[in-house]
């Protein structure tokens, strides 16, 4: 199983078992102060849940699914067929923590079997990748936008949190500010609490109202900034891939090559030799 620990506790883990064992066992479940989101990545054609003593699923999850149960509650479970899924721990405290930041405090998510929510599979989708990478090659504004927003997702529509009144832009100072922060800081792992702090306002509030200001999310924003000093770099400098790398936030050369393609279209190397 790979795990990955996200900001505020949030654990995020992909668990796959590709053939069913003759006799598979009934596990027990570790108890928490936190929710298990689990999606399904394939069909899960036969298990067993139990709440307590009492059986309360018995059949099969689709590819898509996600079921939310409450781990304050004794659960077993046994695995009756292969599965491939991604699963998410949602401490208690943070969940309270992100909706107080959305205006009103929940405790507590609905159980959930079987649901089919397009907007969770998509940000799933959206974390796959971080699973596969090395600890410092994230993006961490963009692991927290994600995170944020499946919290607020599910706090919405399974905790009973009403949805933000709609926000305005960034007030001129807050602009100035925060992107004269993201400038100064290409080099740094930023945060999205971080940024918000700038603006003194909640990740939410400042996440909505930074694309309404910029016309992208802070992520993107700041990835575009990292590779525009990454093309004057080269350009100009005459310092090495790793160094242009490093000074542009990449925990590497490798990280650094990734992203460029995929805003560029073209590695650093061909687009070096593109400017003639």
């Amino acid at each position: 199983m790979k795990r990955l620990r996200l900001q505020d506790d949030i654990m995020l883990a992909r668990a796959a078992q590709p053939v069913a064992p003759a006799q598979p066992p009934v596990l027990d479940i570790p108890g928490d102060e936190a929710f298990s989101v689990i999606v399904q990545l394939q069909d899960f054609r036969h298990h067993k849940l139990w709440r307590g003593q009492q059986l309360v699923h018995a059949g099969g999850h689709r590819v898509g699914d996600m079921a939310i149960t409450d781990l304050r509650e004794q659960w077993r479970c046994q695995h009756l067929s292969s599965y491939d899924n991604v699963r998410l721990q949602l401490p208690r405290a943070t969940i309270e923590q992100w909706s107080e930041e959305g205006g009103r405090r929940i405790s507590a998510l609905q159980p959930r079997q079987a649901v089919r929510d397009p907007v969770v599979w998509h940000l799933v989708q959206a974390m796959l990748p971080m699973l596969g990478q090395a600890a410092n090659d994230g993006d961490t504004v963009f692991v927290d936008t994600v995170t944020l927003a499946l919290d607020t997702h599910l706090a919405q529509h399974y905790g009973g949190q009403p949805a933000p009144r709609s926000s305005g832009r960034l007030a001129g100072w807050q602009q100035a500010r925060v992107r004269d922060y993201m400038l100064a800081h290409l080099g740094q792992r930023l945060t999205l609490a971080e940024l918000a702090a700038q603006c003194g306002l909640s990740r939410a509030h400042f996440s909505r109202a930074f694309k309404l200001s910029f016309g992208l999310p802070p992520h993107a924003w700041l990835q575009r900034q990292r590779i525009a000093l990454a093309c004057r770099l080269l350009r100009e400098s005459g310092k090495g891939m790793s160094v242009i790398a490093l000074e542009c936030g990449f925990s590497d050369q490798s990280h650094f090559s990734r992203v460029f393609k995929q805003v560029m279209g073209v590695g650093p190397m061909r687009w070096v030799r593109a400017q003639g």
